[in-house]
């Protein structure tokens, strides 16, 4: 262990050198390559002469990475004869690695047997970085080395050679007396089968993999082992791992669950199909999903099969594979599905028929509708909705004069959700002619969903604009809601219209949509009204309107210490002023601040007004603290917050 830490510690050291090197040695561009070729080999030449000379650490360190550049077999002396220091056996053998010449083999051979500790295994990664067929009797000797981290690299470094004495090496140590040493090994195995199948030799990968998971290692490792070996077989892997599916070992099983997505070819596909019968039903779900993940259309006729009968848990699956593979043909399948009652199964079908959307899929619905009884069809009705099939637009309007009640208002919610300019004039004359309380609802949500889909927001106000005139009040009141929830400038002069009118109740509607505006351009409507309302409630609704415009909508400084003085000259209530003060604390200046002193004079106000007048002192003490002094006094003594104005005053006076 000493040797170890001392070797481990003169790497560190080195490094530290380079770190704190003076910056002008860093500056030098060692690592770029010079394009001359004459050039090249004079510098190399110089760099060598720097490896045998007693120049810095720092100084030799540089050069083994510049030589693994320019370097030439003229450079593998030099380099090799420092692979033994310990400041500078790593930088060499970097060197070296780039070099591609036999002696920088000999040389790394050579050390493996004169190395010990990190040197040693910094020297197995370089030989098997270059995977140098002659080292492996020495790698495979050096498997029974007693430092602990020396086998694992030496079958590391067999892996990448992965001739046919390295993967006689490797099944050796597959089992060895050490669990270690087995583990190390089985996992270079799958490294080593990765290479041969590189090579293209699949026989060989596959043989390597099978002693694998015959060794006694790990499980995660068999199971990897096992992977390794039905990949490399390809089709042929195909028993194995139906096996596996089969396994009572939870990891095996899982581990055959991925690989099935990883096998490529339509056998494999039908062979998966084929071992669910076998299978109990919550794997065969698992699998089903697997076949799914693997996008080969040659599972269709079973998927369909499954889809239609079966424990629901298995239908369900079929049926989201059936989306994922995009069959159209399947369409039937899902459609019975939708409508056979089972919740968990026509959500799983719904699902899959959103995935096939297109002509041939929304005919079959669309057809289907029109020949179902009353309870499928609602079904369906729905399903178009969800589906949002413009081209049944005419079906479904039809339907709405079904005589199924259940029929007709499903189909006005759907034409809400598919409708287009036309048929939301039809549901708004509707809603003026609503027979039942029913209807009436139905049409409201329709006409909500359908407000929002509306492409042209001027031409649907026009619309509401329209049947206005001859609706009654409460649908009135239900039309100035919907113009609302349009926005736009039209909107705005139509609700502001509105709100003015003599009847109570299309002042209440009206207020309300302007009290939830989007856009600051309510505010001066709002503020009219707060002033010229008879109702005292609709003067109070519509002025915390304006206050929100004011408070939440991101207005300039300017603008919004306008609003607030206009505000507070409205109010009528302390409910109201104190929300003004809330705005005027986020104002920094000392207009601002003029309109938050009086009220600290006010006890019902005086908390509010020493909150907004701290937040402004704050804002602008640097600019104007004469301003901020005379404020605070003023806090001081209304009483509130005085610990927190004497500190401001005090920074003030300062």
């Amino acid at each position: 262990m000493t040797t170890s830490f001392r070797n481990v510690s003169a790497i560190l050291a080195a490094t530290l050198v380079l770190a704190l090197a003076p910056a002008n040695l860093l500056a030098q561009d060692n690592l770029t390559p010079v394009p001359d070729d004459a050039a090249k080999k004079a510098e190399a030449a110089r760099l060598i002469e720097v490896l045998r000379s007693d120049a810095a650490t720092f100084d030799k360190a540089k050069a083994c990475q510049r030589l693994a550049l320019i370097g030439t077999k003229d450079a593998v002396p030099a380099l090799a004869a420092l692979l033994a220091d310990e400041n500078l056996g790593n930088y060499a053998r970097f060197g070296l690695e780039r070099i591609a010449d036999a002696g920088v083999d000999d040389a790394l051979r050579d050390a493996l047997g004169k190395l010990h500790g990190p040197l040693l295994v910094g020297v197995i990664n370089s030989v098997g970085v270059r995977r140098d067929a002659k080292a492996v009797g020495a790698l495979a000797r050096l498997v029974g080395d007693p430092t602990p981290e020396v086998a694992p690299k030496a079958l590391a470094a067999l892996a990448e050679i992965a001739t046919a004495e390295a993967v006689e090496a490797l099944q050796r140590a597959l089992a060895a007396d050490s669990a270690a040493v087995r583990a190390a090994a089985a996992e270079a195995s799958l490294v080593g089968a990765d290479r041969l199948v590189a090579q293209g030799k699949r026989e060989e990968a596959a043989g390597l993999c099978d002693a694998a998971r015959g060794a006694d290692v790990p499980v995660y490792l068999r199971a990897a082992a096992t992977r390794g070996a039905i990949l490399a077989r390809q089709s042929a892997g195909v028993p194995l791992l139906l096996e596996q599916l089969k396994s009572g070992d939870e990891e095996m099983f899982g581990m055959a669950l991925r690989t099935s997505r990883e096998l490529p070819g339509s056998d494999a596909t039908q062979s998966l199909v084929a071992e669910l019968e076998q299978l109990p039903p919550a794997r065969q779900v698992l699998v089903i999903r697997a076949i799914g993940d693997r996008q080969d259309a040659a599972a269709l006729p079973a998927m369909r099969k499954l889809a239609a009968g079966g424990t629901q848990e298995v239908r369900s699956a079929a049926m989201h594979v059936l989306g994922q593979l995009g069959d159209a043909s399947a369409v039937t399948v899902l459609l019975d599905a939708v409508v056979a009652g089972d919740p968990a199964l026509a959500e799983a079908a719904r699902a899959s028929l959103m995935q096939l959307r297109g002509s041939s899929a929304e005919e079959l619905i669309v057809t289907k509708m029109d020949h179902a009884a009353p309870g499928p069809r609602v079904v369906l009705l729905d399903l178009i909705g969800q589906l949002a099939i413009p081209s049944a637009t005419g079906a479904v309007l039809k339907m709405a004069d079904d005589p199924d009640e259940k029929v007709r208002l499903a189909a006005i919610k759907t034409l809400g959700r598919i409708g287009g300019l036309t048929e939301f004039a039809v549901l708004t004359d509707r809603l003026l002619a609503a027979q039942s309380p029913q209807e009436t609802a139905a049409l409201e949500e329709a006409l909500k969903v359908a407000c929002l889909r509306m492409p042209d927001p001027d031409a649907t106000v026009a619309k509401l604009q329209e049947r206005l005139p001859d609706a009654p009040i409460a649908a009135k009141c239900f039309l100035i809601e919907l113009t609302g929830s349009v926005g736009g400038a039209r909107a705005l002069e139509a609700v502001s219209a509105a709100a003015e009118q003599p009847n109570e109740d299309l002042q209440d509607a009206a207020t309300q949509a302007l009290g939830k505006w989007t856009t600051p351009d309510a505010a001066p409507a709002l503020l009219k009204l707060a002033k010229t309302l008879p109702s005292e409630k609709l003067k109070v609704r519509s002025l915390r309107g304006y206050i929100r415009i004011a408070q939440q909508m991101g207005l300039p400084p300017a603008e919004k210490l306008q609003m607030c003085e206009e505000a507070l000259a409205a109010a009528q209530r302390d409910e109201e002023r104190r929300l003004v003060l809330g705005v005027l604390g986020q104002i920094p200046t000392a207009k601002a601040m003029s309109l938050v002193v009086p009220h600290l004079a006010k006890p019902a106000l005086a908390e509010e007004a020493a909150t907004a007048a701290l937040a402004i002192g704050e804002k602008i003490i640097q600019t104007q603290p004469r301003v901020v002094a005379d404020a605070m006094r003023e806090v001081l003594k209304s009483g509130a917050k005085t610990d927190q104005a004497k500190k401001l005053l005090q920074r003030a006076g300062s």
